[in-house]
């Protein structure tokens, strides 16, 4: 016969009320449901558990059982506490972000998530895209979201939305609004997002496809240091369109054969399985309307 967990919670209910009639009242039971579950221990450990008589007390038996009992239950609470973490989204979920889906992107879908998981705190650590895969590495963030494709053993990632990045320059440039051929790049110097970040390397993939490097004169480590340099008149500028809430400042080139796309890639480590908060942001940010 199987110990039964209700068995032993009636048990150390029975000594702790000091009556099987008391337990009931307390577990909302029956009393022959009381005296049933009594019966069945009693039955499987072959003796005695319980001194009838006025308050009832334990035999030796039964401060056995009842020792063995508490410990049960403990585990059985912390065990259903611990599983609850993977029952529903709750507590704190740590996203990494890359600058620009950072700044574009997380922040919509982190509205959204929020509005339906209130019990969620998400806390969203910002970094450039190698910080933010080192974060990812090292587990301290869940999954991570950035602006290129990423190929290491340890990671899985693919791609949920496409990102547009335009050629600027300062708003009072004789330039600005321009349809240029790659050579007039030439010697003109550009303000780059600093090494790490996918911003700059989309920049540099870009520019080879047409056959031109760029002079880096200033190197800023977020976009709107970018957009600010560059509205000054220090150089030109590679940033995501959706960056540029005012084009006052700035004024975009053409430049023939050229064009700027990446991906915004969503990032997982391999074989370590995501809290129901984080497959709930994850499904978000892979649902279309959600982006």
């Amino acid at each position: 016969m199987s110990i039964s967990i209700q068995g032993l919670r009636v048990f150390l209910s029975i000594l702790e009320q000091g009556s099987l009639s008391a337990a009931g009242r307390r577990l909302g039971l029956t009393q022959p449901a009381v005296s049933n579950h009594l019966h069945n221990l009693e039955k499987r450990f072959e003796g005695a558990l319980l001194v009838r008589g006025g308050r009832v007390r334990a035999t030796p038996a039964g401060e056995c059982l009842a020792n063995h009992a508490r410990r049960v239950l403990e585990e059985i609470s912390n065990l259903e506490e611990d599983m609850a973490h993977y029952s529903a989204p709750h507590g704190r979920l740590v996203v990494g972000a890359s600058t620009t889906p950072g700044e574009v992107l997380v922040p919509h879908v982190a509205a959204e998530f929020s509005a339906r998981y209130p019990d969620v705190t998400l806390d969203v650590e910002i970094a450039d895209t190698e910080e933010t895969l080192k974060a990812l590495l090292e587990r301290e963030v869940e999954f991570a979201i950035v602006g290129r494709e990423v190929d290491h053993p340890k990671l899985e990632s693919w791609a949920i939305e496409q990102d547009e990045l335009v050629l600027v320059v300062a708003a009072t440039d004789p330039l600005a609004g321009s349809d240029l051929a790659p050579e007039d790049l030439a010697d003109r110097p550009f303000v780059m997002r600093e090494e790490g970040s996918a911003t700059r390397q989309a920049t540099e993939e870009g520019l080879a496809t047409v056959s031109s490097a760029p002079r880096v004169a200033m190197e800023l480590g977020s976009n709107a240091a970018v957009v600010g340099a560059v509205a000054e008149g220090a150089g030109l500028g590679v940033m995501p369109v959706r960056t540029l809430k005012s084009e006052e400042q700035v004024g975009r080139l053409r430049v023939r054969g050229l064009s700027f796309l990446r991906p915004f890639v969503l990032v997982v480590e391999r074989d370590r399985p995501l809290s129901p908060a984080a497959e709930a942001f994850v499904g978000l940010c892979t649902e279309k309307e959600s982006i």
